[in-house]
């Protein structure tokens, strides 16, 4: 009577968890989910980042790495469903993206390379950035900033080049003038060093009409400076009274070695609290990113800071009126702010332990992003992209619907098996493959995990595997019937002696799905994700379920004839 009652408790607690499955399963529930597919079911984005070094900078052996787990940590943080990322080749990552709203703008991101930096502005702007009583100036366009700085390049060297085509960009930045040339887009027009025009011959004016000749022109940046713009997006830019400028202006800055006596930025990224960096709401500035400083970090605010005070009070009694000076926060190469420093305020500078904050951000969601960056790091070299490619989600739904064909024809083989095979017993296996189908889609829905067809192959292997479970125990009361023993004795044993077998093999299949998961790219890892949650279910509904439901009917008179279960004496 005791057993009776545990195994009627058991069933009611199997019966109340398929109610919760239902509720999670059926559309218009309350509790409704849906399952989360995968790259190559829903369709997606892959994108390809080919790593490129600045001129002197070498591709380190770790650099990849370094990379590969920067860009995990920040999918991490944008709650992207099972991406993939992994090396190709000795400088190439691979990125490829789904379950997100726009994953092209996901992919950038996460590709963002964070060279956060902080310039004293008036004193590192440079050429004709700057004008002769020390302002800053802003050029409309980045060849106007580089067309008069060929001479310096030719006696200097440059630190960067790029290829323009009608006095715009078409490639670059690059390393050297050689490389520009062995881009895909210049091989492809087939632009060589011959094909250029020098600067001084270069049309003032592109003549109009379809017969216009294409002008390419390649100009370096002064070695020594860096190339930095504002434009759109941004409150207000140095050099211009317009707020809200739609149009992008370009700025030359000073740029010396990290280790020079007196380095130009005089800060970078390095210098911040990655914990004590976020994003928040100013009341009077909008959406900011506030930034906390290292020890060290906080010490060279304070110098610089107090340093522009006092230039700004020498400028301001120089000229008769108050001019203050300006911090730039530069974030690869573009100005996203640049605090003035009031010398009245702060004639000793600001404290550098309160930190300092990024404004004019369009909104909340660019805050996040952009402290999203900082928070995970810099990557330790640039990468660009040289391919991208959208996965259609058409084709995974054809893939989708051949896997549940194939799913639905090895569950109905093993059912006509187990029913051949071991009659009874084999309707009780089938009620506890169903048992195990629900209980596992439950699974994949509170675990969120992500469907792919590696997973679902996993999947269509764990049912063979849940099967051979009732096998198993099923052989082993058929050998017990056979010794002599009652159907209720049979049961007994059979489980009693069946289940550690049951228990190593599922044992061993986890190992392998844990070992194939901890070293298998994300596609892969959902096959063994499969592997693994497959087996655990396997034993609820196939110790659990099935030994209940037997326990229940053993005491029944019909249930002892042993041929009723495909098994006789003797």
């Amino acid at each position: 009577m005791a057993d009776r009652r545990k195994y009627l408790l058991l069933i009611a607690l199997i019966a109340l968890a398929l109610v919760g499955v239902a509720l999670l399963a059926i559309p218009g529930s309350p509790a409704h989910q849906k399952p989360t597919l995968g790259l190559d079911l829903q369709g997606g984005l892959e994108v390809i980042l080919k790593a490129q070094p600045t001129k002197g900078q070498k591709l380190q052996p770790g650099d990849l790495d370094t990379s590969v787990s920067i860009m995990r940590s920040r999918i991490d943080r944008l709650g992207v469903t099972e991406p993939e990322i992994r090396k190709q080749g000795a400088d190439q990552i691979v990125i490829q993206l789904a379950g997100v709203h726009d994953p092209a703008a996901a992919a950038r991101l996460i590709g963002t390379t964070a060279q956060l930096e902080f310039y004293d502005l008036e004193a590192d702007l440079t050429g004709p950035s700057k004008s002769a009583s020390g302002f800053p100036l802003a050029l409309p366009s980045l060849y106007a900033l580089l067309s008069g700085q060929q001479a310096i390049v030719g006696q200097k060297g440059a630190s960067q080049w790029y290829l323009f085509k009608d006095k715009k960009v078409f490639v670059g930045p690059a390393p050297t003038k050689d490389s520009l040339f062995t881009t895909r887009k210049a091989k492809k027009l087939k632009i060589t060093a011959k094909s250029l025009t020098p600067v001084s011959k270069a049309p003032k004016k592109q003549p109009k009409g379809k017969a216009a000749k294409p002008v390419y022109t390649a100009l370096g940046v002064p070695s020594g400076t860096i190339v930095a713009s504002c434009g759109k997006g941004e409150v207000v830019c140095p050099g211009l009274n317009t707020v809200n400028p739609t149009t992008t202006s370009w700025y030359l800055f000073k740029h010396t070695a990290a280790d020079a006596t007196n380095p130009i930025p005089e800060m970078t990224g390095k210098d911040l609290k990655l914990s004590g960096t976020r994003a928040d709401i100013d009341p009077t500035q909008g959406p900011v990113v506030l930034m906390q400083f290292t020890g060290h970090g906080a010490k060279i605010f304070q110098q610089i800071t107090k340093t522009e005070a006092i230039r700004g009070r020498v400028v301001s009694s120089t000229v008769g009126q108050k001019v203050t000076q300006h911090f730039a926060i530069v974030l690869d190469g573009v100005i996203r702010s640049y605090p003035s420093i009031d010398y009245e305020q702060y004639p000793n500078g600001i404290e550098g332990s309160n930190g300092a904050q990024i404004t004019g951000l369009g909104s909340f969601s660019e805050a996040k992003n952009l402290a999203l960056v900082l928070q995970t790091g810099a990557l330790p070299v640039k990468f660009v992209q040289i391919e991208q490619a959208n996965v259609s989600a058409t084709l995974g739904k054809d893939s989708l619907q051949q896997a549940k064909r194939a799913a639905i024809g090895g569950l109905v083989a093993v059912v006509i098996f187990l029913l051949v095979l071991y009659r009874f017993l084999g309707l009780i296996a089938v009620l506890g493959l169903g048992i195990y189908a629900a209980f596992l889609y439950g699974a994949i829905l509170l675990l969120n995990v992500t469907l792919t067809l590696p997973g679902f192959a996993g999947l269509i292997l764990t049912i063979g595997v849940a099967a051979d479970a009732n096998v198993v125990v099923f052989e082993r009361i058929k050998e017990e019937v056979r010794a002599g023993k009652s159907v209720r004795a049979a049961i007994a044993a059979g489980y009693s002696k069946g289940f550690h077998t049951i228990l190593d093999a599922n044992v061993v299949t986890a190992i392998t799905a844990m070992v194939l998961f901890a070293v298998a790219t994300a596609g892969v890892k959902g096959f063994a994700l499969m592997l693994l949650v497959g087996p655990v279910v396997s034993l609820l509904t196939a110790v659990a379920a099935t030994r209940a439901m037997l326990g229940l009917l053993a005491g029944f008179g019909w249930f002892q004839n042993p041929r009723f279960m495909g098994a006789s004496t003797g």
